[in-house]
């Protein structure tokens, strides 16, 4: 999946931490892996959003559904991370404020990790939880060894790309498009 959405979701009961210490940089901030419950609720909903955001970049309805449930099957076979997907919980002050998902490097590039998803849930926004948890995420993927972090956002969400360009992320690629309503124009 690429690319950010803000769309509104139902705020989510904090996670039970299974596993490795929660990453922490603030007192006030962690992330912790969802627990399988509220993987399988995020889980439909970003897929859905992820189609959404295709539709709306131009693909087809029919299109979009099917490219999203393509990359929910090979990212999550069964409903399970497959190796490399890392989704968490954004907590502050012990209250989930939303969710990132994170994905380690290809084989071919093992220390570019990706960010494939950060939401933060309406009733946060605005409060720099954006901008918390991606300062969470890159302590993360750091300690799994990554060296660079990348992510795709869409043109349409100014919001994402402002504050991703504040935290010192560049555009590297840009595709552009037009829509022709009359192939002769």
């Amino acid at each position: 999946m690429a690319g950010h959405r803000y769309p509104p979701r139902p705020h989510h009961p904090r996670p039970q931490h299974h596993g490795p210490a929660p990453v922490s940089v603030h007192t006030t901030g962690e992330l912790a892996l969802l627990g399988q419950e509220q993987l399988a609720g995020w889980l439909l909903s970003s897929t859905d959003d992820y189609v959404n955001d295709l539709e709306a970049g131009g693909l087809s309805r029919a299109a979009a559904e099917n490219k999203a449930n393509e990359s929910t099957r090979r990212e999550f076979p069964g409903g399970v991370p497959a190796a490399g997907q890392h989704v968490y919980a954004i907590t502050v002050a012990g209250e989930q404020v939303g969710v990132i998902w994170l994905s380690a490097g290809p084989a071919d590039d093992p220390t570019n990790w990706w960010i494939l998803d950060l939401v933060v849930f309406e009733q946060f926004r605005g409060r720099g939880h954006g901008r918390l948890a991606m300062l969470l995420a890159e302590t993360e993927a750091a300690r799994h060894g990554a060296a660079k972090l990348t992510l795709n956002v869409f043109a349409r969400n100014a919001t994402a790309r402002a504050l991703y360009a504040s935290l010192a992320y560049a555009p590297t690629k840009i595709v552009m498009e037009k829509l022709l309503t009359d192939p002769a124009t």
